[in-house]
């Protein structure tokens, strides 16, 4: 099967989280997993290997690039899934070719070889490629008997000390499973970078995840994610763990509240196992492979006289934690104990021996966690999460101190962990904000999991001045662009993080300038909202769009809606001045005589002024007025807003004749987000079973339509039959604030009749949902 069938393949399962993982189960206990990972023997490998199925289900990636070299990465698993964990590969060994290419079609090979994939490291291959040309792209793929593998792209480092004008890279971290898609990698792959920081979170651990099959199943599944699949093709990763790799808030050989400290040896069998899996799937070298429960990771990159990484392992060295309360507690005393570390002494000595040597423009630390300091106590206590830099204060103390005392040119600070974006002025005393400030530090966003904590970040804002920038709501990723006079971070983020259509934007920027720590936001126009309610089809209706202007001039802005050629759009010439915030109302027009529900992409334009908001899409539902249809029905809860025209429909609302719709035996419930309009606040819902909708359907045939999704959550899909035949279906999981319309046709015959709609749900535990019901 080849690579592009068996990933419609794949898709078309529909394999939720739950339904994955319900699926697994270990086949073995902690206790069989050792403490050493072991290495693969000379062995006589298969010369023409047959495999069940196409073998290079997850994907290819590169990473670690030096100037001559880079790690070129893949595993044979023909059945990604199999419940044992070995991806459908018998205990077998197989030749896995490789090659390198200066072009895509491989018309210029400048490096071949051949690597053999096996059963003890779960027939992953490393190919270290040695005699490349530096700061040169280069393209590669992988051959296992008569399989070629998806062709990836992959870029060697400049020499070091070489002038390089300008570098372009993203970071990425926190990728919760979403059912496999995420929107954000889907638009980092379209962009110019040079390589990728993978900074930690790269799967999520269950409760039950312990053996190294459970671990291997879980990457396995990520890998699966067709969206990480290409931004893997597209760039090198430089990747580094953080918790949840193996275990939530780990420290060194303790994993609290799971593995308590009398079961140490328990949890350093567990982390062996999540250490092997680890790196079964990333592009690492064989430096990195780990030794049982050890694994080095902190490393080294130089780009030219530009840029020079250091990448941490915040993990593997640190002391426990201390401290309790989330998202921050009170302030233990033991934070500031100079003995507590969270890096460890060699990691920490390695580190400013770097920042010692380096002559590099820019020196970056690339790790896991916050390490500005951030109070959330707005009374004269202070409260911080423990499980950041300000739990091992005395760590951060000494870098401080040194960056004050030596002075390593231009400092900044990368991380991620906290599911939210945030741009923090590194101060010489975060409790003065007058004092100095030493670096720069930006934290990225995830690509997927939610940020539940961001209301309780957002009402310390105003006693942690040195914090200048915060956003919880958008996933995404950060993209940079360096030269030696500047360096710009542009926050990246989608709309929704499981849709992958969804398009990023740029919710800020942000410039910190050679030689002068902390940075500055970039002006622009800013998009904050973007607001319409139900439309009324055939009608102009109005859209709202809430627009300010961060720059110190006068803006002229050009905004309106891209619609299909059925639609028609307004256009309106605004201008802004200086420091304003305006809303423009514009009318749109939908199709006349029919409901539509479509996504609808804002159209604003201000020349040369950079646009900033992720706010550039919205979910625009139509509906008919009610003079036009036989049955206009707002579904929902008993006493919530309707629709002006249209009638009720809630769980109270059992079979009457006379009103000629209604529910037959067991009645549905309802949910009111009470957000958007009256019609897609609410709607009535069920699982379990059928549930029957009575209708009186007049003479002839009638187009009805069932209008499901859900404002706030995504939703399963709704299916409707009728005397067991199958009327319409909404598919696929719809997202957040994401409605659809189904359309099918009634026949009430020569006189008119009743008929019973069966309404149920597949997916998403079986809930479907109805918001309006409308026949014409």
């Amino acid at each position: 099967m080849k690579y592009e069938n068996w990933l419609k393949d794949f898709n078309s399962k529909k394999m939720t989280r739950r339904s994955f993982l319900e699926s697994t189960g270990k086949t073995a206990a902690f206790t069989a997993l050792g403490f050493s990972l072991p290495a693969i023997k000379s062995v006589q490998a298969e010369e023409a290997p047959i495999f069940s199925a196409y073998p290079f289900t997850l994907g290819v990636a590169s990473g670690d690039p030096l100037s001559d070299s880079v790690v070129l990465w893949t595993r044979l698993a023909p059945n990604p899934l199999a419940e044992d964990g070995n991806g459908g590969m018998d205990n077998r060994y197989v030749p896995v070719e490789w090659e390198i290419a200066e072009d895509e079609q491989f018309k210029k090979v400048v490096r071949s070889g051949k690597e053999v994939a096996g059963p003890e490291l779960g027939h992953s291959v490393h190919a270290e490629v040695f005699g490349l040309k530096p700061w040169r792209e280069y393209y590669y793929r992988f051959k296992a008997g008569t399989e070629l593998s998806p062709i990836g792209r992959t870029k060697t480092a400049p020499e070091e000390g070489d002038h390089l004008k300008s570098l372009s890279f993203a970071i990425a971290s926190c990728q919760s499973w979403t059912g496999g898609r995420f929107a954000a990698y889907k638009n980092m792959a379209q962009e110019d970078l040079d390589v990728v920081f993978h900074l930690g979170d790269y799967i999520y651990e269950k409760g039950n995840t312990e053996t190294l099959t459970d671990y291997r199943l879980l990457h396995a599944q990520y890998k699966t994610s067709q969206d990480l699949q290409e931004a893997h093709l597209a760039f090198p990763f430089i990747v580094t763990f953080d918790d949840h790799e193996v275990d939530n808030d780990w420290a060194n050989d303790i994993s609290d509240p799971n593995f308590p400290e009398g079961e140490r040896e328990r949890f350093l069998a567990i982390r062996a196992a999540a250490f092997q899996a680890y790196y079964e799937h990333m592009p690492l070298r064989r430096r990195s492979k780990p030794n049982g429960p050890d694994m080095l990771l902190y490393r080294k990159f130089t780009f030219g006289d530009l840029a020079e990484f250091s990448v941490l392992d915040t993990r593997q060295y640190r002391d426990n934690q201390v401290g309790t309360g989330f998202p921050g507690g009170p302030l233990d005393p033991e934070a500031s104990n100079p003995e507590r570390t969270i890096m460890g002494s060699e990691q920490g000595a390695w580190l400013i021996n770097n920042l010692s040597r380096s002559r590099a423009k820019w020196n970056v630390l690339a790790q896991q966690t916050m390490m500005a300091q951030y109070d959330y106590d707005t009374g004269d206590g202070i409260s911080v999460n423990h499980d950041q830099w300000d739990g091992y204060s005395a760590d951060r103390d000494r870098l401080f101190e040194f960056i004050k005392r030596r002075r390593p040119s231009n400092p900044v600070v990368l991380g991620g962990d906290w599911h939210s974006s945030w741009v923090n002025d590194l101060k010489e005393d975060f409790n003065n904000p007058k004092s100095e400030t030493l670096a720069t530090e930006f934290i990225g966003t995830s690509i997927s999991s939610g940020c539940g904590w961001k209301d309780k970040v957002e009402e310390a804002l105003s006693v942690n001045q040195h914090v200048k920038f915060f956003d919880g709501d958008y996933r995404g990723y950060v993209r940079f662009h360096v030269t030696h006079k500047s360096w710009q971070s542009d926050y990246r983020a989608v709309s929704s993080a499981s849709d992958p259509n969804a398009a990023a934007s740029s919710l800020a920027s942000f410039l910190v300038k050679n030689g002068k720590p902390g940075a500055i936001r970039i002006g622009g126009i800013d998009v904050s909202n973007i607001v319409a309610k139900t439309m009324f089809s055939g009608k102009p209706n109005p859209v709202l769009v809430d627009l300010s202007n961060g720059t110190e001039k006068a803006v002229k802005v050009k905004v309106g809606i891209k619609v299909a050629k059925e639609w028609k759009c307004e256009f309106k010439n605004i201008v802004l001045e200086p420091g304003s915030t305006t809303t423009v109302e514009f009318m749109v027009t939908p199709p006349p005589r029919m409901p539509v529900a479509e996504k609808l992409s804002l159209d604003i334009k201000a020349g040369k002024t950079p646009i900033y908001g992720v706010a550039r899409e919205l979910y625009a539902v139509s509906v008919p007025s009610s003079d036009e249809l036989v049955l206009a029905l707002d579904s929902g809860g008993t006493s919530s807003p309707i629709l002006p025209s249209y009638a009720r429909l809630s769980p109270d609302d059992k079979w009457d004749e006379a009103k000629g719709y209604g529910w037959i035996g067991t009645v549905p419930e309802f949910r009111d987000r009470n957000k958007l309009d009256e019609l897609q606040r609410d709607f009535t819902l069920s699982r379990n079973g059928t549930t029957i909708l009575r209708l009186k359907v007049p003479a002839g045939i009638h187009k009805t339509s069932i209008l499901t999704g859900d404002a706030t959550f995504s939703s399963g899909n709704t299916i409707i039959r009728s005397e067991s035949n199958l009327l319409g279906e909404s598919g696929e999981e719809l997202t957040p604030g994401q409605f659809k319309w189904i359309t099918f046709d009634l026949d009430g015959g020569a006189l008119g009749r009743e008929i019973d709609l069966e309404i149920t749900g597949a997916l998403k535990e079986g809930f479907w949902r109805i918001v309006s019901l409308i026949m014409m």
